[in-house]
């Protein structure tokens, strides 16, 4: 019996696949299978069995693409998943063992669930944490909107099958919050354990480490918005109201790390973050203040 497909999109994941796999076949909870995306032609099942591991309850299936992106691969995987469940990792991270073993349950009795991501640097040391206010060995809590906009920090659930409505939408960038906030609204309770049970891997040329984050960014932002402003998204209007006033804020403060970025001020949107404080600093409206009254004063207008 599958239980929980965990499906994997893979695009150039040669190097960090082993790992991510290895921390699924390992889980306390056995009933599972493994589906892998295959979104730049690349066989990973042999890449897995080169690096020792052949498990029946690997599987694989092709985009037919090239850099697809990761919400069409993963909704690939979600196609021919076999399992009551969903649950998504990314092929540069690791589940903890007992994730599966704490979260389906929670997933099965109230649709959704998920737990504090813990966010670590390439040396795998901790440098991030989405609910610092909760205590980690408190009982579970629900995920409200407000908890999958404001961390800034992406949130990896396990679901039930029919709650995967159309999956993940296709844009460059914060899919993975669309989708948990589509979620949140199809599932009658969206739960979340306070463990940091999920381990995410800034590795080196990531969308948030990369020299053109800025840009992917803003590309990301305005075809979110046009999404939400639109209603093209399965959300209430609570929910739908709330992620345009934060995705609105993001563009905003966006504009201002790519002009530190340019300046040198900082090398990554992650230490921006961290210097702006989630860009909720006091001082960040002053200086977005500044920046737009720049742009408005330029000869471009502010375009």
């Amino acid at each position: 019996m599958v239980l929980v497909s965990v499906i994997v999109p893979a695009y150039r994941a040669e190097a960090t696949i082993a790992r991510a796999v290895a921390s699924v076949l390992g889980q306390s909870l056995a009933e599972l299978e493994v589906v892998i995306a295959s979104d730049d032609g690349v066989d990973y099942l042999a890449v897995l069995a080169a690096a020792g591991l052949r498990d029946q309850r690997l599987r694989q299936v092709m985009t037919g693409g090239i850099a697809t992106g990761e919400g069409p691969a993963r909704n690939a995987a979600v196609a021919v998943a076999a399992g009551t469940l969903i649950a998504n990792l990314d092929a540069d991270d690791a589940f903890a063992p007992e994730r599966l073993a704490v979260l389906a349950p929670l997933a099965l009795a109230h649709g959704a669930a998920t737990d504090a991501t813990q966010v670590l640097d390439e040396t795998e040391r901790p440098v991030r944490t989405p609910f610092p206010e909760i205590d980690p060995a408190g009982p579970p809590f629900e995920m409200t909107p407000a908890r999958v906009l404001g961390p800034r920090v992406p949130f990896f659930p396990v679901f039930r099958r029919e709650l995967a409505g159309t999956g993940w939408t296709a844009v460059p960038f914060a899919a993975d919050v669309l989708f948990n906030l589509e979620l949140g609204c199809r599932a009658q309770r969206y739960m979340a354990s306070p463990r940091p049970l999920y381990r995410y891997i800034k590795t080196t040329g990531s969308i948030t480490q990369s020299a053109d984050t800025a840009a992917v960014a803003e590309t990301g932002y305005a075809a979110i918005l046009g999404l939400l402003d639109s209603g093209a998204l399965n959300l209430t209007p609570a929910v739908r109201a709330a992620a345009i006033d934060e995705f609105s804020a993001n563009r905003a403060l966006n504009r201002l790390f790519a002009v530190w970025h340019r300046d040198g001020r900082v090398d990554s949107l992650d230490g921006f973050l961290a210097l702006t404080e989630n860009g909720r600093a006091a001082w960040v409206p002053a200086a977005l203040a500044d920046l737009a009254a720049a742009a408005a004063a330029s000869p471009l207008g502010g375009d």
